[in-house]
């Protein structure tokens, strides 16, 4: 059972990444970052990638992602982004019916899907900064008509996994490292950067009971709204950080 560091700075962070990734035998570095949450609205046809809700969790992350990519390719290692979507968290808030988010959550989907599709013109940039693009990232198979290649995870599918796991964030973040088809234990290693409140169900079930043979580090941010980014590292629980 790994153990979990607290961070003090970016500089850290940023340093104990790339030494991971330096150290590691896998030829293939994955990094998820940049997650955010989609808002439902009657006055919308279409879900919203609320980006700057989590105040600047979302973009934060993506960067930091970016910036241990570009040491991994230095290194002669193949980068791949993703992005997971939470699309459940908040569908409440809108008072629509499941049926009208349904239909707002496929219409974004649907725009996002699709070998020409493009990220969020933020995120656009974020990635184009560092040297990557759209090409770099993962696709995720909805299952569904126009669905089939998403830039987006979304996880109202991963957890509709029939795997034996009680607990949904843990049974979405299996179903996702599980699947070969997005996922190479043997070749890849994972960067994720996650919400604070998903580390119990990442760490005490995913990790330590679900998961064998698994490369990776995970760092959990709070998201916390009305903080600077050198705020994340000092406020509430701060940064923290496991290797496995």
């Amino acid at each position: 059972m790994s153990q979990i560091e607290k961070i003090k700075n970016l500089s850290v962070l940023l340093l104990k990444l790339k030494e991971d990734v330096e150290k590691c035998n896998q030829d293939k570095v994955v990094l998820l970052g940049g997650h955010f949450p989609l808002l439902y609205a009657r006055n919308f046809d279409i879900a919203t990638e609320a980006i700057s809700y989590w105040g600047h969790f979302s973009p934060f992350t993506l960067e930091l992602a970016c910036k241990v990519a570009e040491s991994a390719v230095r290194l002669g290692k193949k980068v791949e982004f993703v992005f997971f979507v939470d699309d459940h968290s908040y569908e409440g808030l809108s008072g629509l019916s499941p049926n009208a988010r349904s239909r707002r959550r496929d219409s974004l989907y649907c725009l996002r899907n699709g070998e020409k599709a493009v990220l969020p013109d933020e995120y656009k940039k974020i990635l184009n900064k560092y040297g990557f693009s759209e090409a770099n990232v993962v696709r995720h198979d909805h299952g569904k008509d126009g669905r089939h290649e998403c830039l987006y995870f979304s996880e109202k599918r991963l957890r509709a996994s029939t795997r034996n796991i009680d607990n949904a964030c843990a049974r979405e973040y299996v179903a996702f490292l599980e699947n070969p088809k997005y996922f190479n234990k043997q070749r890849s290693y994972i960067i994720a950067v996650v919400p604070n409140r998903c580390k119990g169900h990442i760490c005490d079930i995913a990790l330590d009971r679900e998961l064998e043979n698994i490369h990776a580090s995970h760092v959990f941010f709070d998201t916390l709204t009305g903080v600077s980014r050198k705020e994340l590292f000092e406020n509430g629980v701060g940064v923290t950080y496991r290797k496995d």
